[in-house]
């Protein structure tokens, strides 16, 4: 069953975030990966109702989720329910646990992962084209990642949240420096399942790429 993957990538932040997701997620992924200009509001909303899963990744607030160039994707009340209706939506993205998830929830969605507050993290800009190398970056991302990889596995959403904390709380365990302590706590305290929490979807194959993806040499605005 085709995936919706939405992925921004014009800033630092989205790139960073977006940059593990090409490289941790979407190998297991059939269509449809909306990256970069694609993660605008037509394409999702063409592509969104034949999947199971929807994730973004993206800036957002309360009531808004968005993509390329911060084009709204996902806004309270300008959606159809189709989009999301038997859905498992995670969102990678500031607030938009506070009032669109449980919209999302009120409009069909079975699940809804995602944050009540920003999603912080710290990160390494000489990086900015091979984010996946950022291993400051991943003391953050690579929570999100294993949660996301659970879900794919079959796990239910509650599980899949719970590898995400549990990745959170083991790497501020060890980790030395305040600051990305910090936010791997913030984080934490912040993420959020709204609906079912045995909401599950189809499992998808899991791939092992040792290869990374090419640098990201195109410009971060266009």
């Amino acid at each position: 069953m085709p995936t919706v993957l939405a992925m921004s990538s014009f800033d630092l932040a989205t790139r960073s975030a977006s940059g593990f997701m090409l490289r941790y997620i979407v190998p297991r992924m059939g269509p449809v990966t909306l990256y970069g200009m694609l993660a605008r509001r037509l394409p999702f909303r063409l592509s969104a109702p034949q999947s199971d899963i929807i994730i973004g990744v993206g800036h957002g607030d309360e009531a808004v989720f968005s993509g390329h160039n911060e084009a709204i994707i996902l806004e309270i009340g300008k959606y159809d329910s189709r989009e999301v209706d038997g859905k498992v939506v995670k969102l990678l993205s500031c607030q938009t646990g506070v009032l669109l998830g449980p919209d999302l929830i009120k409009n069909g969605a079975q699940a809804f992962l995602g944050y009540t507050d920003d999603y912080v993290w710290v990160m390494d800009q000489d990086l900015a084209s091979r984010p996946w190398a950022d291993k400051i970056a991943a003391t953050s991302l690579m929570p999100v990642i294993d949660g996301l990889n659970a879900l794919l596995d079959g796990k239910t959403a509650k599980e899949a949240l719970g590898i995400e904390l549990q990745g959170y709380s083991r790497n501020a365990d060890v980790e030395e420096d305040d600051l990305i302590k910090a936010c791997l706590e913030f984080n934490r305290s912040n993420a959020v399942l709204l609906g079912d929490g045995s909401a599950k979807i189809f499992p998808r194959p899991r791939f092992t790429v040792p290869i990374p993806p090419p640098p990201i040499l195109f410009p971060m605005r266009a």
